[in-house]
């Protein structure tokens, strides 16, 4: 584990070596960086080191014959893996608080501290931006926000009244700031008319109820994973109680707790694979469970990706690679040699 925290360290410290050289930070600085960026690495590092070291493990002793032993005296490989289970079971449970409570606000800490030394200053824009606005009445939820041009690309307004009842969505395109309010292009409105619900279509369309001022879009457009998952929960619930767009939020916050289980998976599927090999068993073992983890994160990012488009559901987009690795694994196990 300490060689992956190593190489993720070294590799960051690399990224920014030119900068740090340019911006004549300080020895002092850099270190307090690496010392911040370090419970991120450990986060990434634990289930790739828990692939290799049950995989090692398991791979030696059968190399070693010492599993003809163990499957001699009437001990099956499951009996046998089943404190290394409750062992990654309990490294998941701890994986994720660990993630929640050190890592998070450690990474935050970080970009504060890389933008202070680089002197990079703030991003143009942002994305994902979800605001109330002034009079609390209206929700806006930008896929977008350009802080240069005063633009937004994604926008969806929903307007309520005093009691929070409907009144009014607006989908729009994009929007510019004309210097008193916000004019959108590619419009459609959702209203209430004569007692029923209608919808119009503009080329272009401005209302003064729409006048957010473009300095109440600066601090928004915090991405759910760096937020504490109670943030990220009163954030996704937030979304849909305003009846926002909230696919790729909820996905994030789903894969929070599924990639809190890959120390399980990985070991699981190391385990599956023990036995199967003649030759250079140790070597196979390495390389095939290193193949089978490389597919889950590939697999993984896949279904965030449609489940952040709105193909698939967001609780698919999380957990559906973990349910069929597990399947696949178990069939694994089923079809090993006896």
């Amino acid at each position: 584990m300490m060689f992956f925290v190593l190489l993720l360290e070294m590799a960051d410290l690399f990224v920014n070596i030119v900068q740090y050289v340019q911006n004549e930070v300080a020895f002092a600085l850099i270190a307090q960086s690496m010392l911040l960026y370090l419970p991120k690495c450990v986060s990434w590092a634990l289930p790739i080191a828990t692939l290799f070291s049950v995989s090692y493990t398991l791979g030696t002793m059968y190399a070693n014959n010492e599993l003809i032993v163990v499957f001699g005296s009437g001990i099956s490989l499951a009996s046998f893996v089943t404190p290394l289970l409750l062992l990654s079971l309990a490294l998941s449970f701890g994986f994720f608080a660990f993630d929640d409570n050190v890592v998070i606000p450690s990474i935050a800490a970080k970009k504060a501290l890389t933008k202070s030394m680089l002197k990079t200053g703030e991003p143009v824009g942002s994305a994902d931006v979800t605001i109330l606005g002034e009079n609390r009445r209206v929700v806006w939820s930008i896929r977008y926000y350009d802080r240069k041009n005063l633009m937004m690309t994604g926008v969806t307004l929903v307007e309520r009244d005093s009691d929070g009842h409907f009144i009014s969505r607006v989908n729009a395109q994009s929007a510019v700031w004309t210097g008193e309010l916000w004019r959108f292009t590619g419009v459609r409105r959702f209203f209430w008319k004569d007692g029923d619900l209608s919808d119009s279509s503009y080329g272009t369309w401005e209302d003064a109820v729409f006048a957010e001022p473009p300095e109440s879009f600066k601090g928004g457009g915090k991405p759910v994973d760096e937020m504490r998952i109670a943030d990220a929960a009163s954030h996704v619930a937030f979304l849909e109680r305003a009846g926002l767009p909230r696919a790729a939020q909820t996905a994030e916050y789903y894969r929070r707790y599924a990639f809190a289980l890959t120390p399980l998976i990985v070991t699981l599927l190391s385990a599956s694979i023990v036995g199967r090999f003649k030759k250079n068993v140790l070597l196979m073992s390495l390389l095939i469970s290193l193949i089978g983890a490389t597919l889950y994160y590939v697999a993984q990012m896949v279904s965030m990706l449609l489940a952040k488009n709105e193909s698939i559901a967001p609780a698919a987009g999380a957990f559906a690679p973990l349910v069929i690795f597990v399947v696949l694994i178990a069939v694994f196990y089923k079809a090993r040699p006896a």
